[in-house]
């Protein structure tokens, strides 16, 4: 892990060294860049901190996400880390600087993030990358360089591909969420409650809820066709039919993102079937993924598989061509195929078209897309089709009664969605999934 951590930094040293090296011809001279962990908050009219998510550019840097904590990263110089360690009775402050890690810097401790004032290298240009801007102008930073946009955008485009100390740390992050995984679909099946199966998940998986990448989504019955379901019903509704869990992982600040949908018996066959067919079209995208391949192309592919469902079960009727025109799959499938996944569970530059940041938005049909750029090795997305009945969508089509099967859909709506997610690794061949 020390080589791999190491050969990790020299890979940002030097992605910011050739990024600086090409944005003083553009008139943007930066001598060195300051990474910012953030600072804690509290709520607004209250005392009460909101829990503290340590920003992702610096958390690239150095596994350690507290708050106030900064790198200062210079062209051929060791990276310097500004180790903020207050002296607090109020509430625990020490932490463990592991040499696996600590060893590729310059540790410089201090007590208070405002000694850093005299530390920094004087009459040079220093951009700030962070949120708390206001510390970097009482520092006297020139404002013109808090997170410069250049600079910014050609850090969050490199980003995108991930060295193998990054890769490795996501294969973690999906290992202890599927522990986390299992013992969620025992417990469904055990009839727990939406709030049970979260809190057996969260035990299997070792972590406490502040410790979730994101929100756990852990849906049963008609819940599931709520994409981003946050609630957790601690009494069971009734019977058990069907559990969407969406929830992951972290590792050193990596994110896994995985997605399974489970039923039981009492489910109506139709959607047993559907939910088969679902799996099976997840696992066929994936085989898809290959260097050189849109993500776009991924996604129009997930939409026929769909279109190739509703019509098998007889859903939705009418010719191909037609329901195609009038994006019928989109009713039942509105979201997008998969992102980009890293220190943020959506991951930046997915829109991006290079380096620069000029962008590539999503197709006006597929506008929730996040992600439409070109597979190359090294990147980690997502692949996550899914099928759902949501009232809401089919519902300004109850009058159509040619092209869908009210009786049949009606009977499936009470069982929600169904969604498969897994981490897909980009190689110079093809891909790895990283979930299963």
């Amino acid at each position: 892990m020390v080589q791999s951590f190491a050969a990790h930094i020299q890979t940002l040293q030097r992605q910011v060294e050739e990024t600086l090296s090409l944005l003083e011809p553009e008139g943007i001279r930066i001598d060195a860049v300051l990474f910012h962990s953030g600072t804690e908050g509290v709520y607004f009219g209250d005392d009460k901190h909101i829990p503290f998510e340590a920003h992702a550019h610096y958390m690239r840097w150095v596994p350690v996400a507290r708050p106030d904590q900064m790198v200062l990263v210079q062209p051929h110089k060791k990276p310097r880390y500004f180790q903020v360690v207050p002296t607090d009775f109020w509430y625990e402050q020490t932490f463990n600087v592991a040499s696996w890690w600590a060893d590729s810097f310059e540790v410089v401790p201090l007590s208070d993030p405002n000694q850093i004032m005299d530390l920094l290298p004087s009459n040079r240009r220093i951009a700030f990358m962070g949120e708390n801007t206001a510390f970097a102008s009482q520092m006297g930073l020139p404002s013109n360089l808090h997170n410069e946009r250049h600079l910014r955008n050609r850090l969050d485009y490199h980003r995108s591909v991930k060295t193998p100390f990054e890769v490795e740390q996501i294969r973690i992050a999906n290992q202890h969420a599927l522990k986390g995984h299992e013992a969620a679909h025992q417990a469904f099946m055990a009839g727990k409650s939406e709030w049970g199966i979260h809190m057996d998940y969260l035990l299997a998986a070792g972590m406490t809820e502040f410790d979730t990448p994101y929100t756990n989504i852990v849906a049963v019955n008609e819940k599931s066709a709520i994409l981003h379901y946050q609630n957790k019903r601690m009494t069971n509704p009734g019977q058990n039919h069907l559990l969407l869990i969406d929830a992951g992982h972290r590792a050193n600040g990596y994110c896994s993102d995985i997605t399974r949908t489970y039923t039981q018996d009492s489910v109506h066959p139709v959607m047993t079937a559907l939910c088969e067919g679902v799996n099976k079209l997840q696992l066929h995208l994936v085989d898809q993924v290959r260097p050189g391949i849109s993500y776009i192309e991924l996604h129009e592919q997930a939409h026929a598989g769909i279109l190739d469902l509703l019509l098998e079960h007889d859903v939705v009727r009418g010719s191909r061509s037609q329901l195609e025109e009038d994006k019928v799959s989109s009713l039942f499938y509105p979201h997008g195929t998969g992102h980009l996944l890293g220190l943020q569970v959506h991951d930046v530059s997915g829109h991006f078209k290079d380096e620069t940041g000029i962008l590539a938005p999503p197709p006006e049909d597929h506008k929730f897309l996040r992600l439409t750029r070109q597979m190359e090795p090294g990147m980690v997305f997502t692949v996550e089709p899914g099928l759902y009945f949501i009232p809401v969508l089919l519902d300004p089509k109850r009058n159509d009664t040619n092209t869908f099967n009210w009786s049949l859909i009606d009977q499936l709506i009470p069982f929600g969605g169904i969604r498969i997610e897994d981490n897909i690794l980009v190689t110079e061949q093809g891909q790895t999934n990283l979930t299963r």
